[in-house]
């Protein structure tokens, strides 16, 4: 928190004086908590950060709200079961925040870099593809005819669903 506001403050205070821009790089070995951290630092910005006017609080929350809820969707299409972690990302984010000169979130994005496609063809044992194979699967068991129609069974049945012998993990299908 101390980090993500002191960038907040130095950004606020260069605002007026030419603005300059600041970043944080969050680094370190796998579980180190990388991701965790990049959704606190987040989270601490949309709620730390003023917005333009009152008419504008609505939008700003809306704003924010989007913001914080793409997270579980990038995890799913990112994020794999490791032999050291359930929850791992396979890959790497470069998030931008863009701020307007009063210092409230006007935009943003998040630019990914896939770093280990191998891991959709193939999977070290107790291991796991990415989450969302197996959630595309889990949400077609409550729509039967939506299963159906798409011709699904269950994830032991493919064969890059099933390499490994890890066909679920708690919290994640």
């Amino acid at each position: 928190f101390n980090l993500a506001e002191r960038a907040f403050k130095q950004m606020a205070v260069q605002v007026g004086e030419g603005a300059r821009n600041q970043s944080i790089v969050i680094s370190g070995e796998s579980g180190a908590g990388k991701t965790e951290s990049a959704k606190i630092v987040l989270r601490f910005l949309c709620g730390r950060c003023p917005h333009a006017s009152t008419a504008d609080a609505g939008k700003k929350a809306s704003l924010d709200k989007r913001m914080l809820d793409s997270n579980p969707i990038l995890e799913a299409f990112g994020n794999a079961k490791t032999l050291r972690n359930d929850n791992s990302s396979r890959f790497g984010k470069l998030i931008s925040v863009k701020f307007n000169p009063t210092g409230a979130i006007v935009g943003g994005s998040i630019i990914n870099y896939l770093l280990e496609k191998v891991r959709v063809v193939q999977q070290m044992e107790g291991e796991r593809n990415y989450h969302v194979f197996y959630q595309v699967l889990a949400g077609c068991d409550a729509d039967p005819a939506l299963k159906a129609a798409l011709g699904l069974t269950e994830p032991a049945e493919y064969h890059y669903t099933n390499q490994s012998g890890v066909t679920s993990v708690d919290g994640m299908s």
